[in-house]
């Protein structure tokens, strides 16, 4: 009887946890261009065409996951731009925007006209990454992303390489996607901040800082 009354317990104590996870939703994720600090204003308006960023991640099916406290359930973030090379590549014409540059977008391998352009810009996104995990009393979030960067410059043919990283982390007591949405956004504005950073306008071109 003893044994009876001990495995009918670990039965319902199985149903109980199995019946806290289940399969997770799938939420999409977007950035805010609000909490992204304003970057410095460029002396030159260069005209920079912007070519779609190429993810080159292992995994390019999500940008992040929650993950819930206690329970098994694990959600999905997808960028809500459609991809994580269209998402990047419009946080990068915005902020270019906001600094100050005449921006244009263009699709990868799309032929542009010759004097169109001051600056041609794109990259490969090797890192982009957003994550939320519960916790007892509290959700640490967390945001990364790495992105190599390619300028070139029509007035001389040449060209800058460089590789740039930005992330953030914030603990908050509930989860919630807009909060991370911003950790985002701050990220990718630090990445951004760092290129231009170290970057001068010569001569209607980007050029690394001396």
């Amino acid at each position: 009887m003893r044994h009876s009354v001990w495995s009918m317990a670990a039965v319902l104590l199985t149903l109980a946890v199995v019946g806290c996870g289940g399969a997770g939703q799938t939420l999409t994720m977007s950035f805010d261009m609000a909490a992204v600090p304003a970057p410095a204003k460029v002396q030159q308006a260069l005209r920079v065409t912007v070519v779609h960023f190429e993810d080159v991640r292992p995994d390019k099916t999500s940008i992040g996951r929650y993950q819930h406290y206690v329970e098994t359930t694990v959600d999905t973030l997808v960028p809500a731009q459609g991809s994580a090379s269209e998402q990047i590549t419009r946080f990068v014409a915005e902020y270019l925007k906001r600094a100050g540059f005449q921006v244009s977008l263009a699709k990868a391998g799309e032929t542009m006209t010759e004097g169109s352009a001051d600056v041609v810009l794109t990259g490969q996104i090797e890192s982009y990454w957003n994550e939320a995990v519960g916790r007892l009393f509290r959700t640490e979030l967390m945001s990364q992303n790495r992105l190599v960067i390619k300028v070139s410059n029509a007035a001389d043919a040449s060209m800058v390489r460089s590789t740039v990283a930005g992330n953030g982390s914030r603990t908050a007591v509930f989860f919630d996607l807009p909060d991370l949405e911003r950790l985002n956004s701050e990220a990718l504005g630090e990445t951004l901040s760092r290129l231009l950073g170290g970057m001068d306008v010569v001569n209607r071109t980007l050029k690394p800082k001396q």
